[in-house]
């Protein structure tokens, strides 16, 4: 037991269930780390391209998996006023910071790294939970449907 003791023992698994907001969370600090990624290489003039993976169908009708590149949507972009913005997003939808704002101003372009390094440390103490919360109620919500018969 003297190995054992050295380690940090949980009562935990994986088939504990996971709230659809620590979900959002984890999903969003993912595109986070792409688009640090992606506004470093744009500091560098350099291209970035995300690797994806999807399955296909050869010809001889086997599905196999299959990594292909492709460019990352910027979630930030140039204000008429030269000042440079950044919006979060979750798929095609606005992630609102607070009530009525929905995006940040950047500055210079060259503040893009460090303001988004700053959303990652916010979401990781919890800081946008309320936001997620928010996608998460509005997506639950279904529209009714016909009733049959």
């Amino acid at each position: 037991m003297q190995h054992l003791s050295q380690l940090s023992l949980t009562v935990s698994s994986q088939k504990t269930p996971v709230s659809p907001v620590a979900k959002k969370r984890l999903n969003l600090l993912r595109k986070l780390e792409t688009q640090i990624e992606a506004a470093e290489a744009e500091l560098r003039d350099e291209e970035f391209l995300e690797d994806i993976r999807k399955w296909v169908r050869g010809e001889d009708g086997e599905r196999k998996q299959i990594t292909e590149q492709r460019a990352v949507r910027k979630w930030w972009w140039q204000h008429h006023t030269g000042a440079w913005m950044l919006t979060l997003r979750d798929g095609a939808k606005e992630l609102s910071l607070l009530e009525d704002k929905n995006s940040i101003e950047v500055g210079e372009i060259t503040n893009l790294v460090e303001v988004l390094q700053t959303v990652r440390s916010a979401v990781l103490a919890g800081e946008l939970d309320d936001a997620l919360e928010q996608m998460v109620k509005t997506k639950s919500k279904k529209p009714a449907g016909k009733p049959k018969g």
